[in-house]
Parts: C-alpha cells; sequence; structure tokens
C-alpha cells in the first residue's frame, strides 16, 4: 500500500467522522427543546448563548448542517471510489458505493444519531461553537438556498401558513414538556393547565346550584338575628323576599355581627345589604371573573333565561378551577368516606367530573352535573331509600332521600 492509499485511507476515516459531528448536531441541536436552552442559557454558558442563537435562527441552522453533511459525504465517497478502483480496478466504483453507503449509514449517521438522542443537551453544547462558525461560512451560500427553498414552496404548496402563534394544544404541550424537564413543579403545571382550560369553562359547570346554596329570607333575618350569626358559616349571604327567585341583596355575616355587638336596636338589616351582583349562567368564568374583580365583589348571583335564581358562584369557587381545592375553617367535612376496601360514602352533590378524578371513571351525563342527578338519570323517576342501580362496574345505592332529593349516596365497585 502506497503513501497515496495511506492518505486517502485517513481522508475517509476523518470525513466519515465529520459526516458523524454534522448528523450529531442535527439531532442534538433540533431535540433540546427552547426551554432547556433559555434555561443553560441563563448561567452565562458562552456554548448555551452559541446555542440559544443557533435555535432562534433554526432554518439556517439547518441548511448549514446539511451543506456541511453533503459536502463531506460527497468528499468522501469521491476518495473512496479514488481508492477502491486502485485497488479493484473495474469493480472498484461498485464495491466503494456498497462498502461507503454501510459505513457512511452506521457511522456516519445511525450511530451518531442515537448517542445524540440520548445525550442531546451535551452534543449540542459540545458543537454549537463549530456549527455556529459556520453558519458564518456559508452564510452566502445558506441565503441563496433559503430564498430558492421558499420559492419552490410557494410554487408548488402556496403562501406558508403562520405558525408564530401557538395554538392552545401547543402551550399545554409546551407546559406539560417543561414539567417533565424540571422547569415547572406538578402543581405550576396543573395551575396553568387549568388556565387555558378556564376560557371553556362557564359558570353554570362551578356554579353550587339554588338547591344547595345557603340564602335567607328578610323576614327571618330581621326577625333572629343571633340565630343566622350562629347558623351561618359563610362570610356573605343572598338575602331574599318571598321567593328565591328575588334576591334583593347579600348580607356580610361580619358587619351583621358588629351592629349586635353595638346593640344597635334601631338598625334593620335592609339597611346593611350590599347589591346583588347577578350574572347569566352560559357566561364564560373568565369574563365573570374580570368583572367580580372591576367591582370588587366576592359572589355572583347566577340567573337562568327567565331571571329566575340558577345558584351562586363566589371568588372561591373560580380560584379553585386554578389551584384545587381551598379548604378554609367552615368547610364541610370530606366529600368522599371510605368504608371498606370497595364501598365509599359521597356527597350526591359531589360533581361527576370530581368523582371521575376522585375514582379514575370515565360517568358521562349531559343532563346532570352532580352524581347524585346522574343518580336519578338511571333511575329514570324520584329516588327513595334503598334504591340501588348498576352502571358498568358500579352499584350506586341510594342511602337517604329527603324530600325527593337525594342526601347520602354509596357506591360500591364490583
Amino acid at each position: 500500500m502506497d503513501s497515496s492509499s495511506v492518505s486517502q485511507i485517513i481522508a475517509l476515516v476523518f470525513l466519515v467522522a465529520m459526516s458523524a459531528v454534522f448528523s450529531s448536531s442535527e439531532t442534538a441541536i433540533t431535540s433540546v427543546s427552547k426551554i432547556k436552552v433559555r434555561q443553560l442559557d441563563q448561567k452565562d454558558n458562552k456554548n448555551a448563548h452559541l446555542l440559544k442563537k443557533l435555535h432562534d435562527n433554526m432554518q439556517t441552522t439547518i441548511s448549514t448542517i446539511l451543506i456541511g453533511n453533503n459536502i463531506v459525504n460527497i468528499a468522501a465517497s469521491s476518495i473512496a471510489t479514488i481508492l477502491f478502483t486502485n485497488i479493484f480496478h473495474q469493480n472498484g466504483a461498485l464495491i466503494s458505493t456498497v462498502v461507503m453507503t454501510v459505513f457512511v449509514l452506521i457511522f456516519g449517521e445511525v450511530l451518531p444519531k442515537t448517542i445524540a438522542q440520548y445525550k442531546n443537551k451535551s452534543v449540542a453544547l459540545k458543537f454549537s461553537r463549530f456549527i455556529y462558525f459556520l453558519t458564518i461560512v456559508f452564510k452566502p451560500i445558506v441565503k441563496v438556498l433559503n430564498i430558492l427553498t421558499r420559492l419552490v414552496i410557494k410554487l408548488f404548496i402556496g403562501e406558508d401558513e403562520d405558525s408564530s402563534t401557538l395554538t392552545e394544544e401547543e402551550l399545554k404541550t409546551l407546559v406539560e414538556v417543561s414539567e417533565e424537564e424540571g422547569v415547572l413543579k406538578n402543581q405550576e403545571t396543573e395551575i396553568m393547565i387549568n388556565a387555558l382550560e378556564l376560557k371553556e369553562t362557564l359558570a353554570v359547570d362551578i356554579m353550587t346550584p339554588r338547591t344547595s346554596m345557603a340564602s335567607v329570607d328578610i323576614e327571618d333575618a330581621e326577625s333572629d338575628l343571633k340565630e343566622i350569626i350562629k347558623n351561618i358559616t359563610y362570610s356573605r349571604i343572598p338575602v331574599y323576599e318571598d321567593s328565591i327567585d328575588d334576591i334583593i341583596g347579600v348580607l356580610h355575616i361580619k358587619e351583621l355581627a358588629h351592629k349586635i355587638i353595638e346593640d344597635d336596636r334601631d338598625f334593620k338589616v335592609r339597611d346593611i345589604l350590599k347589591p346583588a351582583f347577578y350574572a347569566y349562567e352560559y357566561i364564560p368564568v373568565v369574563d365573570l371573573f374580570k368583572q367580580m374583580r372591576t367591582k370588587n365583589i366576592s359572589i355572583s348571583i347566577i340567573i337562568d333565561e327567565y331571571g329566575g335564581t340558577s345558584g351562586i358562584v363566589t371568588m372561591e369557587d373560580i380560584l379553585e378551577e386554578l389551584v384545587g381545592e381551598i379548604d378554609d375553617e367552615y368547610d364541610n367535612e370530606k366529600e368522599v368516606t371510605k368504608l371498606s376496601d370497595n364501598e365509599y360514602l359521597v356527597d350526591p352533590e359531589m360533581r361527576i367530573d370530581e368523582v371521575n378524578e376522585r375514582f379514575d371513571l370515565d360517568i358521562q351525563s349531559d343532563k346532570f352535573d352532580s352524581i347524585g342527578g346522574f343518580v336519578i338519570e338511571l333511575l329514570d323517576r324520584m329516588p327513595k331509600s334503598k334504591d340501588e342501580v348498576e352502571f358498568e362496574n358500579l352499584k350506586f345505592v341510594v342511602v337517604n332521600v329527603d324530600k325527593r332529593k337525594i342526601t347520602q349516596l354509596m357506591i360500591v365497585f364490583k
């Protein structure tokens, strides 16, 4: 073997190694998320700063890598053809093609890309300086190629779609990826996902229905103030006259307590009522939140299309959609009580989606929001104590009924 053949072999090894560098750089740079790149850049790492520049101009970066990779692969193929022709003469070109295809495929593509996929951060940082240097060297060629590429795309596909704005699903994916990479904690992820979904939530979805809301008749309020203080466990309560559909204001229990302490015998409850704020059932919760925050109120009376009272929504209800259940000293005991390994006592007013989340179920109802309402839907009649009804692998047992309303419900897993 003469000196020229040795030089050609050394050149081949070098070019295949460079092909591996370009292939691994492409995989590593494109697979590192923007969030991770920004996080690395904030640590004052010069290579990370260059990596961010490459990420910010991804089209130029990819074009540069492809140009470099094609140059070294073509050069390697040419040298291999000369080398194998000198050795095998007429069959040299064929042998060169077979050998170089296998060699470049394994050592220039598959192996480096596989390694880069597992070590994307370290590989991207390691080669960012070299690739950034090449973007400067190949800048004129890349510009021409990008112009030609856009012309071809415009000719055969049409105008590029505007992809600068993230969709809601893309934002959710971005948030979930951020959690996986340790940028966000689980609770932060949950809040952000809930915030994205909040715009689709309506007041009717989160309100406390009229059958469950606490309220007081103005006549009762005027006649027995101390009883109200004793029994009401809320800071604010709607006050109605004659019918719950005629709410005349909201009573602040703290203000009522002050009047009682002052022993002001002449005051009337009507005099300290705050104006009620009304909103329709199908107002988006986001809009309701803005209105309540602007008016500095914490409770809204939700009305139906006929003007009747459907329920109430508090600021706490809205915040719970974002951060989850907020417990205070007046909250009721747990809505779920475990009786045995397969038997649970649940609050019939517990929302179906909460039951699904609690027990990993997929109960759906177009008619009712609560699990008690769902049982009534299954029964298809007014409930009675000890009623039982089955649904998939569940059995619902009506433990107690009061005035046609389920007050205690048991779920049995079969």
